[in-house]
C-alpha cells in the first residue's frame, strides 16, 4: 500500500483523495511528458464517505481505474536517518528499532516505509523513512472499500511533491519546492528522483507581512541547511507553488533566499485543458497532481 521507492512515472493513474478542504478527483492522459488533466471533480466537504467517493469517482471517470490517495499530514512522520548497516532482511526489524523514539506515537501502531537517500558517492548514506498510524490508513482505505472502489496506492505529500520536483530540475541539480496553503507549508528538495529533504513550514497565528516574513525565513534556513549537509548537490532554483499571492511571497523569498525564486506555472508540467485554471484550486489539488504521476500500481 505504500509503494514510496517505486520510480515516478506519467501514467493514467488517477487519483481521488481528501484535500485542502474537501474531497476531489483527477485523472491525466495523454503525452507522459506533458499529460493532460483529461477530468477532475471536486466536492467542498470535509466527511469522507463512500457516497461521496463513488460521485466523484463517477464524475471523473475513475470508477475501474486504480486509485492513489493521500494521507492526511497529521497521520505520519518522515524522518531523515542515517541508512543502517545491516543486511537487507534485517532492515525492517532495524528501522523499526531505530524508529520508536523518534515518532510521536508507539511502534506498534505505525505501518513503515523508506526511501534511499544517495550520499557523496551516490551510495546509500541515509533514509526517509515514513511512519505512518495504522488507525488511520485503515480509516482512510475504509470507504473506499465500502464503495467498491481500487485503491491501490496511499501516498503522502513528500513524495507527491518530489514527483513534481524531478520534473523541474536540470540534470545534475537539485531543486527546492514550497508549497504553502496560507497556514503550512512544505518544502522539499529533490535531486534526480531522489526525495533529498524535506521540512514543514507553520505559518498558523500570523499573517501579512509578518507570516511571508516567517516562511521566507523558515525557506533560508532551510536552504543553509541542505547546502551545508549536501555540499556536493548543486540547488538550480527555489519554486513556490501557485497560490493567491504567490508573487508577493516569491517575492519575500528572493530578499532572503541565495537562489533565484520563482512560482510554478503548472502549464509546464500539465496540459490543464481549461480545468484548474485557477491558482486558489490549483494550490488546493496541488498533491493530488503530483500524486498522479507516479508509477501506475
Amino acid at each position: 500500500m505504500f509503494p514510496f521507492q517505486r520510480s515516478p512515472r506519467s501514467t493514467s493513474q488517477a487519483v481521488l483523495s481528501p484535500c485542502q478542504g474537501g474531497v476531489a478527483a483527477l485523472r491525466l492522459e495523454g503525452d507522459p511528458g506533458h499529460p493532460a488533466v483529461a477530468a477532475f471533480a471536486l466536492a467542498d466537504s470535509a466527511v469522507l464517505t463512500p457516497e461521496l467517493l463513488e460521485r466523484l469517482a463517477r464524475e471523473a471517470g475513475v470508477r475501474n481505474l486504480p486509485l492513489a490517495a493521500l494521507l492526511p499530514a497529521e497521520a505520519y512522520q518522515a524522518v531523515l536517518i542515517e541508512a543502517p548497516n545491516v543486511p537487507a532482511d534485517e532492515l525492517p526489524s532495524a528501522l523499526r528499532w531505530k524508529m520508536k523514539d523518534l515518532i510521536n506515537f508507539h511502534i506498534d501502531d505505525a505501518v513503515l516505509d523508506h526511501l534511499p537517500v544517495p550520499g557523496r558517492d551516490a551510495q546509500v548514506a541515509s533514509l526517509y523513512v515514513v511512519a505512518a498510524q495504522a488507525p488511520a490508513v485503515r480509516e482512510l482505505a475504509r470507504p473506499f472499500q465500502q464503495a467498491g472502489l481500487p485503491l491501490a496506492v496511499i501516498d503522502i505529500r513528500e513524495t507527491a511533491q518530489r514527483n513534481l520536483g524531478m520534473r523541474l530540475a536540470p540534470e545534475d541539480y537539485a531543486v527546492a519546492l514550497l508549497h504553502f496553503d496560507g497556514e503550512a507549508g512544505l518544502l522539499t528538495f529533490t535531486f534526480g528522483e531522489h526525495l533529498v529533504l524535506s521540512r514543514r513550514i507553520e505559518g498558523r497565528g500570523s499573517g501579512g507581512d509578518v507570516l511571508f516574513d516567517r516562511v521566507a525565513m523558515e525557506a533560508q534556513r532551510s536552504v543553509d541547511y541542505f547546502e551545508r549537509q549536501f555540499s556536493w548537490l548543486r540547488l538550480a532554483k527555489f519554486y513556490l507553488a501557485p497560490m493567491r499571492e504567490a508573487p508577493l511571497l516569491a517575492r519575500k523569498l528572493g530578499e532572503y533566499l541565495p537562489v533565484a525564486a520563482e512560482v510554478l506555472d503548472l502549464h509546464r508540467l500539465f496540459d490543464l485543458s481549461g480545468r484548474l485554471e485557477d491558482e486558489r484550486l490549483q494550490n488546493r489539488v496541488f498533491h493530488l497532481l503530483g500524486a498522479a504521476l507516479r508509477e501506475a500500481a
